[in-house]
């Protein structure tokens, strides 16, 4: 549950040239939304399970003292989220965060008095307060892998391990893009999956996402997941009948064979019109595809544009998840969806072979 909520941790103990101290690392949590009791828990777990990086060899006490009686460290799902995310953390993630750690700073002041590393062994780390008691939910960081998993549990599938259907495997990252005071906050979720069948070993989609609250901010890339990109997944990867009325089918003639089209619905963004649909656009494209080999696996396409005042600002074409220049040229010959405004537009579809 606290996957998103260790990154929002993570970023704000990074934030600055110089660490930050608990109370601005605390404000800097507080002012996205984050609750309390999940700020504190952060404080503390984060430079705990870090720290613990940097501690080969030491014996290391499975429980901490939140007052008289000792707790248990893994029992706290918060701990747990920090150790997972530690263990793939980088170089600067661990010395900003790892060092800060009372475990870290005890076996330093051993070292220096004579101890040997491999000699030591550390009892539970005491709080210097209490941490008030946990809240109930995600502590105002939803989870996107959540999210995901659940809802693929709405459309009827049983999820195994919350990641996996068969040989369906998801996931999904959260990627902190904040600075401390300002009015937003900003982050971007990858959600990823993982099958076979798939020309390359994972397909991922990519989603920004902000608001006054990391909880908006979490909320507005789930939900943008969920519109354009979840149902053609669900209707390729797992159950061909589902979704119909959130994805188109047709066949794909191409040189490599015929493919059977599932493409989402388009996404007009930036913009309260909406866009004329992309027909044309999405054909050229499928004329442009012929030209490159494919493969008897599956494939998908994602297509992201953006015009101002009908002059092109963003165009992004991805062919399993790589660029895709000719794909970007049909975009560039393609007519702006509207003439005045800010406009973009959004279109995933993925390709099975028969």
């Amino acid at each position: 549950m606290f996957d998103a909520a260790v990154e929002v941790g993570i970023a704000a103990f990074l934030a600055g040239q110089e660490p930050p101290s608990d109370d601005d690392i605390r404000a800097d949590l507080r002012h996205g939304g984050v609750e309390p009791w999940l700020a504190e828990r952060l404080i503390l777990f984060l430079p705990l399970a870090f720290g613990r990086r940097l501690l080969p060899g030491v014996q290391l006490s499975g429980d901490f003292l939140d007052g008289p009686q000792p707790s248990t460290l893994t029992g706290d799902a918060v701990f747990r989220a920090a150790s997972v995310r530690a263990q793939r953390a980088n170089r600067a993630e661990v010395e900003r965060i790892g060092l800060r750690s009372s475990e870290v700073d005890a076996v330093n002041n051993a070292l220096n008095a004579g101890s040997r590393l491999e000699d030591l062994v550390l009892g539970p780390a005491a709080l210097p307060e209490p941490l008030p008691a946990a809240g109930t939910g995600d502590g105002g960081v939803p989870s996107p892998r959540e999210a995901f998993a659940a809802f693929l549990a709405g459309h009827g599938f049983s999820v195994d391990d919350g990641s996996r259907i068969g040989d369906f495997e998801f996931d999904a990252r959260v990627f902190v893009h904040a600075s401390p005071g300002s009015a937003h906050v900003m982050l971007q979720v990858d959600f990823a999956v993982r099958h076979p069948a798939l020309a390359q070993e994972w397909m991922l989609e990519s989603f920004a996402g902000y608001g006054g609250t990391w909880r908006e901010a979490v909320n507005r890339a789930i939900a943008m997941f969920e519109r354009a990109s979840l149902h053609p997944i669900i209707a390729a990867l797992l159950d061909r009948g589902a979704c119909q009325d959130q994805v188109s089918w047709e066949p794909y003639p191409h040189p490599a064979g015929t493919f059977q089209l599932c493409v989402g619905p388009q996404i007009t963004m930036f913009s309260p019109e909406p866009a004329p649909p992309a027909g044309p656009l999405l054909d050229s494209l499928l004329d442009s595809l012929r030209r490159v080999p494919l493969s008897g696996a599956v494939h998908w396409l994602r297509v992201f544009t953006s015009h101002r005042d009908g002059q092109p600002q963003t165009n992004e074409v991805l062919l399993d998840g790589e660029p895709w220049a000719d794909g970007e040229q049909a975009v560039a010959a393609s007519p702006a969806p509207h003439p005045n405004g800010m406009v973009g537009l959004r279109i995933f579809a993925i390709l099975l072979p028969e």
